[in-house]
């Protein structure tokens, strides 16, 4: 896909907006036409002596070409604007679908700054955008329009009002590709900068007392100095291609008042015919600004639209077949599985199989591949060779989205979104009930403290989580991962950070729930109660991974 499909899409999904918008558009243009001819039709019929009819008719005439251009520039105005906001937000649905639907490896590709960037930036470019497509065209046809009644005036008028076209041409020949350039630079300058926004604001923390605060700030600097030195940059292109488009039709108009107001003096042109060619003229630059505008704004919607079909088209590194149903429960296997890392040789797991309803421990030294068996079991990615299947399906056959539905993975250092208690947990499942919350939080080992803070459920969390302790988190994230009802569930190390009598009363609620239990983990409570323990430090009496 390349970016005019993309332009294509956004101009079909608001195709019915748009028409309206440039019917109003139309109107406009009739409306600026008419308003000069009237002029001097006034001046030329309505100023005689003694009679002042023929003066209130051209008036009259005026006034209501007026109030008609007024109501069109609305309603071009409106259903534009309308029209350019619904499928903006509906791109950014696509692109939020498409980036939620990723799996980590194609996340990686991407930086969450410069993500926020095509997001926001370039989705608002292609939006206003698309609020001008209707007076681009209209203003095209205005364009041409203005020059036909100039040709109709006088030949010699004509012939100065014709020669701005290749002029016109030429100017807008030689700016365009120049814009576009400078415009692609400005956008990825803005996404460096989102990035290093989103760094000073989420790692300043972390990094405070290391002396890495300065570090955070001097990047920061920097990538602003480049948006400022390339924002500078694109604003010379478009002041000159600005400043230059309307300045021929303006020379034109010099020159035809010259010209003309000989004429009049000669006696062979009137008063009103020349200022309806100046007014004209005057029009014609005004649209020359307009179009120069529209093609600088259809230049950023083609940039943007690049940066978001490189998006929309990035190809997953776990493609999904989808093609068999998932079983809604059975065995859990690993055969035959390998890891590929860079650099190294491939790590190999042992091959495993968890009965439904039992509570396996999975234990060994750092580096043997624990986090990592997680994630494969959750298909958050994929063996480099050998196969997970659940009920006998291989899980890379089956939809992603039952998947999910299916295995739930609760990570070792979880995230909570801003807002309350309670969204965290529903997590846009409006449906589950405040009775279904309190049960997971009892579950959990977290609801006591939840019902000792005075908001209750109502109580807001920080970004990030970031007003809750560790052991808040991973029990709110155990929490969230309960009320997915999912037939598996993968923890990885989610008490490491609670006291001993905290995590056996987790344990114990995590046994009455009767579910397929896989539990990374280095506590020894957890190997104790576990029905069986892996151990991935030893396999056939070897180390799998030194780590």
């Amino acid at each position: 896909m390349s970016p005019a499909v993309l332009l294509r899409w956004a101009v079909r999904d608001s195709a019915k907006g748009l028409t309206a918008s440039w019917i109003g558009g139309l109107g406009y243009q009739a409306g600026l036409i008419l308003l000069p001819w009237c002029l001097g039709r006034a001046l030329d019929q309505g100023i005689t002596p003694g009679d002042r009819s023929p003066l209130l008719y051209w008036a009259a005439a005026t006034l209501l070409v007026s109030v008609a251009l007024t109501g069109a520039e609305f309603a071009m105005r409106w259903w534009a604007t309308l029209a350019g906001v619904r499928t903006g937000n509906r791109l950014l649905l696509r692109l939020a679908e498409r980036v939620l639907g990723w799996d980590a490896v194609t996340a990686h590709r991407f930086s969450a700054g410069d993500l926020v960037t095509r997001g926001t930036r370039d989705v608002e470019q292609i939006t206003i955008w698309l609020s001008t497509v209707p007076s681009l065209a209209s203003g095209m046809l205005g364009f041409l329009a203005v020059l036909v009644v100039v040709a109709t005036l006088d030949p010699m008028l004509a012939i100065v009002g014709l020669s701005t076209v290749p002029l016109l041409i030429a100017v807008n020949l030689w700016y365009p590709k120049r814009y576009e350039g400078a415009n692609a630079a400005l956008s990825a300058a803005h996404g460096a900068r989102a990035d290093a926004v989103e760094d000073l604001l989420s790692a300043s923390t972390a990094v405070r007392g290391l002396g890495g605060e300065q570090v955070l700030i001097e990047r920061h600097h920097e990538v602003s100095a480049t948006v400022r030195d390339r924002t500078l940059a694109l604003a010379r292109i478009a002041a000159g291609w600005a400043a230059n488009a309307p300045f021929v039709p303006w020379l034109a108009t010099a020159i035809g008042v010259a010209f003309g107001g000989l004429a009049v003096l000669d006696g062979s042109f009137s008063v009103g015919g020349l200022v309806s060619f100046a007014s004209w003229m005057t029009l014609l630059g005004r649209q020359v600004m307009m179009l120069t505008f529209r093609f600088g704004q259809l230049g950023d919607a083609w940039t943007a639209a690049g940066r978001i079909e490189t998006v929309l088209t990035a190809t997953p590194e776990m493609p999904e077949r989808g093609a068999d149903s998932l079983a809604a429960g059975g065995l859990l296997t690993a055969e035959g599985v390998t890891v590929a890392l860079d650099g190294r040789e491939p790590l190999r797991l042992p091959d495993l199989a968890v009965r439904e309803g039992e509570f396996v421990a999975v234990v060994g030294p750092v580096g043997t591949g624990k986090t990592t068996l997680l994630r494969l079991l959750a298909r958050l990615a994929d063996p480099a060779t050998g196969v997970i299947r659940y009920g006998g399906t291989d899980l890379r056959d089956a939809a992603i989205g039952d998947v999910r539905d299916a295995i739930t993975i609760v990570g070792q250092r979880p995230l909570l979104l801003s807002g309350t208690i309670a969204e965290n947990l529903r997590l846009g499942r409006a449906h589950l009930t405040d009775e279904q919350l309190r049960e997971a939080c009892r579950v959990a080992g977290i609801l006591e403290h939840i019902e000792s803070l005075p908001e209750g459920f109502a109580t807001v969390v920080g970004e990030r989580g970031s007003t809750v302790s560790g052991g808040q988190l991973q029990r709110l994230a155990l929490a969230r991962g309960l009320l997915r009802g999912a037939k598996v569930l993968l923890l990885d190390d989610v008490t490491s950070a609670v006291d001993a009598r905290t995590e056996r009363r987790i344990l114990d609620g995590l046994r009455e729930l009767g579910v397929t239990i896989v539990f990374a983990t280095s506590r020894t409570a957890v190997k104790d109660l576990a029905d069986r323990v892996i151990d991935l430090g030893v396999h056939d009496g070897e180390l799998v991974s030194h780590g």
